[in-house]
């Protein structure tokens, strides 16, 4: 069935839109969409790991392995502005994300060799780390967890339902993340009640993706700086209720230094994973075909899917993801209300 569009307002550029000096915590979140080929054909089921390049000289940050589609696709989402690279079997590609939407990668891998018999090889046991603490898993009552690095952060639980992740360095508490899960509110609700404290509300940045952890599910970012405190939140509807992920980084002026500690926090949220997320509700109604006519008397159509990816056709065909106001293609952004 098609739907109709009451309008869409206007065109935005990203690079005129969104600038953020590269101490901030988590302010974009950008989504790779990889295509990986061999011999010209998609590559099914192809393994690839994904790194955030440490562009200082220090050792790149692993972020997860994934495993194509059938047709040799797959979604990197919520990736903060920066270096990336893909590692594979056809050696590391690089990609940057210089700020929220879509960036395009293709691997190409080189063709199937005949695979030889090689003889058994003796397993050794693991190299342990230092006192067995590095790698750690925060499991939550509320069906998520989240790695850390337990030589740099230290967890606790604040409350039934929260628990933060403090960072063991020089700003004595202040670099941190907070992760609750409130009852029975939407994500804005719960937005409007963190940052009403930040003071002016014109100084917070808003923006809209793929809510950590998924590449289905729909979330909100607010970020604002005051004096040295960048504050960043993250609020999704999950399970009859928000997860809420608070940040916060203390900047020294040292760029290197902010970028290791933005890093540090963005890897615990990134981190998460979900024994049980619920479809979310909020949208639902918005999924469809629409079809508008523009001004010239020109007819164009916007297809939006369940998992807030969709495709607009205006003259060219360009993928989008949609959010609650905006269609969000690789260089522009559309206003529209349904």
């Amino acid at each position: 069935m098609n739907k109709t569009f009451s309008a869409i307002l206007a065109a935005l550029m990203l690079s005129g839109t969104f600038a953020v000096s590269a101490g901030a915590c988590i302010p974009f979140p950008g989504t790779d969409l990889l295509t990986v080929t061999r011999s010209g054909s998609p590559a099914a089921e192809a393994s690839l790991d994904l790194y955030r390049v440490d562009e200082y000289g220090d050792a790149d940050t692993f972020l997860g392995a994934y495993t194509t589609d059938d047709d040799g696709r797959l979604t990197a989402s919520h990736l903060t502005t920066g270096l990336y690279r893909w590692s594979s079997e056809a050696g590391d590609v690089f990609f940057r994300v210089t700020g929220s939407g879509f960036v395009r990668t293709v691997v190409e891998l080189p063709a199937e060799e005949p695979a030889a018999e090689e003889p058994a090889i003796e397993e050794l046991p693991a190299e342990e780390t230092e006192d067995g603490r590095e790698h750690m898993t925060y499991m939550s009552a509320d069906g998520f967890q989240l790695r850390y690095n337990a030589l740099q952060v230290e967890s606790r639980e604040t409350g039934d339902h929260s628990a933060e992740f403090v960072l063991l360095d020089e700003a004595s508490g202040a670099d941190k993340v907070t992760v609750s899960w409130i009852a029975d509110k939407q994500p804005e609700e719960v937005l409007y009640e963190v940052t009403s404290a930040w003071g002016e509300q014109t100084g917070i940045l808003r923006t809209e993706g793929i809510f950590p952890g998924t590449d289905d599910k729909w979330g909100y970012w607010r970020t604002f700086t005051d004096g040295s405190l960048t504050k960043c939140v993250i609020a999704g509807e999950y399970n009859g209720g928000v997860l809420l992920f608070e940040i916060d980084a203390l900047l020294t002026g040292d760029e290197g230094k902010d970028m290791a500690v933005s890093d540090i926090l963005a890897e615990i949220v990134d981190s998460v994973t979900y024994f049980d997320f619920a479809e979310q509700t909020m949208y639902a109604y918005i999924p469809g075909v629409y079809t508008s006519a523009g001004e010239d008397g020109a007819v164009y159509q916007v297809i939006l899917n369940a998992d807030h990816t969709g495709t607009l056709n205006f003259q060219d065909t360009a993928d989008v993801l949609w959010g609650s106001t905006e269609l969000i293609a690789a260089d522009a952004k559309y206003a529209y209300t349904v």
